[in-house]
């Protein structure tokens, strides 16, 4: 399922096609030209009748998958949260316990949680007000927090307060933004270290991180021009990991609008205007995508090296 939505998902240009649609249908036809259903994005369709998931948990993933296409939630967290809700309240035992713990050491202070969860649509005004280098933040996944001092009413900005954020975080298991190489955060701090530790724990988050792969390489190769390597240390081991998990897996290469039929499947009505349907076909090697009648894109497939 992975493989058959993250070419929609990573193209706006498509994806902008479908957002909003009732409902979302994946087939997949191996090489002898058997169709399999995998699963549809709205309980209660007819594609339910045509089969279902191995588990309970496989179901729930390929829903998240499926109603990516179609969804479009202002927290990324909300997306995910059947998965990280556990490490969510993890995060915020922990950061609790560090408030309380300045709280003590600094009386005269207010400290506030100034940044918790944040929309992917704040994440790109602060992306491209050089704010924020990450194209997607541990704040869209709730695992990140800044911290504000204020002093009658007002946010202090000078650094003093801020470093006993950096003096506490290892108490608490945290990573403090201060210690951040090529971009000092020091109100921030995160549950993990970077991305790639991240998606050891939760490889099926790799999906959130792929569509800004070009965007992550782009930058380490502008930095090694500038000398500055050591400065995108997180991101290159990002971009390991992505690799090491594209090893060997299917790729949509090219993209084009080949003269693709629709695809006659029993048991399914017609398909309308308000209809997405993903379908893979082995025997042609082909990747299509439509919406009713419409054919929005159709993918060669291949193996990533």
């Amino acid at each position: 399922m992975y493989d058959l939505i993250l070419p929609l998902y990573s193209t706006d240009s498509i994806r902008e096609k479908t957002i909003g649609v009732n409902r979302v249908l994946a087939f997949v036809a191996d090489e002898k030209g058997t169709v399999r259903f995998l699963g549809s994005h709205r309980t209660g369709s007819i594609a339910d009748s045509l089969g279902s998931p191995t588990t309970p948990l496989d179901s729930i993933q390929r829903h998240t998958y499926l109603a990516s296409a179609t969804d479009e939630p202002i927290y990324l967290y909300d997306r995910w949260s059947w998965l990280l809700n556990t490490t969510r309240e993890v995060f915020l035992a922990r950061r609790d316990s560090l408030v309380d713990s300045l709280r003590r050491q600094l009386p005269n202070y207010e400290v506030k949680v100034i940044s918790d969860l944040r929309s992917a649509e704040l994440q790109t005004k602060l992306l491209g007000r050089g704010r924020s280098m990450a194209p997607i933040s541990f704040h869209q996944l709730g695992l990140a927090a800044d911290l504000g001092f204020f002093r009658r009413g007002r946010l202090v900005r000078n650094a003093g307060p801020y470093e006993a954020i950096g003096e506490l975080t290892p108490y608490y298991q945290l990573i403090w933004g201060g210690n951040f190489v090529g971009f000092v955060d020091p109100p921030h701090f995160q549950l993990y270290k970077n991305a790639a530790v991240f998606l050891r724990d939760f490889p099926m988050l790799r999906f959130e991180f792929e569509p800004f792969y070009e965007n992550y390489l782009r930058r380490v190769r502008q930095k090694i021009e500038n000398n500055r390597e050591h400065e995108v240390e997180d991101t290159k081991a990002l971009l390991m990991i992505l690799n090491e998990f594209r090893q060997q897996m299917p790729c949509a290469c090219q993209g084009d609008s080949l003269n693709t039929s629709l695809p006659q499947l029993a048991k399914v009505p017609p398909l309308t205007s308000e209809d997405v349907l993903i379908f893979g076909d082995l025997r042609s090697q082909r990747l299509s995508f439509w919406r009713g009648n419409e054919l929005l894109i159709s993918y060669r497939l291949g193996i990533w090296q």
